[in-house]
């Protein structure tokens, strides 16, 4: 959701120099520096905001695997795992948007908050669930 930061500028100019892999070491079995793997689900966040945030502009980030659309990735591998996971998340919402309302719980509960804070947090679920569809558009997974 980098398209509503205050202070764009500054977000370009500390992108390159910033880090949301988890495993930013997984690369060096590839002989590869520590940098983003590209297919965690950080990495799939980062790219995905900063996709539709930074236009014209695009994410200069290296990644270990570039473009996830180059060939159909493994679920039975690391870099197919996320990718799928967000698909079928994606897909599911997408039948069903009231389901926003009840997977926001899912990570713990939130009865402190009242149910306008609620229906904003599941907004958030929706609309970054939305922004990760955008990036996964035209990628296939597949086993093995």
């Amino acid at each position: 959701m980098v398209k509503d930061c205050a202070n764009l500028a500054l977000l370009r100019q500390l992108t390159p120099s910033s880090l949301s892999c988890a495993s930013p070491t997984k690369g060096r079995w590839q002989g590869h520096s520590t940098q983003h793997c590209g297919y965690c689900l950080p990495c799939l966040i980062r790219r995905a905001a900063l996709l539709k945030g930074l236009q014209p502009d695009t994410d200069t980030t290296v990644y270990t695997v570039p473009d996830l659309t180059a060939h159909a990735l493994d679920t039975r591998q690391s870099e197919g795992v996320q990718v799928r996971s967000f698909q079928l998340a994606i897909e599911r919402l997408r039948a069903r948007p009231a389901l926003a309302q009840i997977l926001i719980h899912k990570p713990g509960p939130l009865f402190d908050e009242s149910p306008q804070r609620q229906a904003a947090l599941a907004g958030v679920y929706q609309r970054g669930l939305e922004e990760v569809g955008a990036l996964l558009t035209g990628v296939r997974t597949r086993p093995g």
